[in-house]
């Protein structure tokens, strides 16, 4: 890469497992511009629902580099670090619009969010999708899927098909 050539751009780094928020701190001591995608989900823990918050991609971060091969060894020995991600030899980008998308995705949280226990949907309810490729069909619930999902019948060409949604994205007809 020349000096011509260097604009700052997005890179996606692999982490040691378990050890995102580590390599996060230490990048981030070394003034090295990170972005770590978090959401927040309601789990069951002993009886309770508890909001927790978990990498939206375990084990990778994004940097933003102006200059690639000057950080290169700096970020590979950075402790929780494992390595860059390479494509063919050469640093994988990743688009700025991608990284923004991402950023919204893990500032609102909305498509991975539980709604409200009152709001909550019940196998047998009339269920309308809100959102994605089947927004404005109606469906029928036929039972939750752990904390954040629950399996539905839509009817496709005058057959019923199961399909798996996130709650916020079904609303009680």
């Amino acid at each position: 890469m020349t000096k011509a050539e260097t604009t700052v751009k997005w890179y996606l780094v692999r982490s040691k497992p378990r050890q995102e928020r580590r390599a996060l701190a230490n990048l981030k001591n070394q003034d090295i511009t990170t972005f770590f995608p978090e959401i927040t989900l309601t789990k069951l823990r002993r009886g309770k629902r508890t909001p927790v918050t978990e990498p939206l991609f375990p084990g990778y971060l994004f940097v933003q580099l102006d200059d690639y091969e000057g950080k290169f060894h700096k970020i590979r020995s950075t402790y929780g670090v494992t390595k860059m991600i390479l494509f063919g030899g050469q640093p994988a980008t990743v688009p700025d619009a991608m990284v923004d998308e991402l950023k919204q995705i893990s500032k609102t949280n909305e498509l991975l969010k539980q709604p409200l226990s009152e709001g909550a949907v019940q196998p047998g309810d009339q269920v309308e999708i809100s959102d994605g490729p089947f927004a404005g069909f109606i469906a029928k619930v036929v039972q939750l899927d752990g904390d954040s999902r629950c399996i539905v019948l839509l009817d496709l060409l005058q057959k019923e098909v199961r399909a798996s949604f996130v709650y916020a994205q079904l609303r009680k007809v």
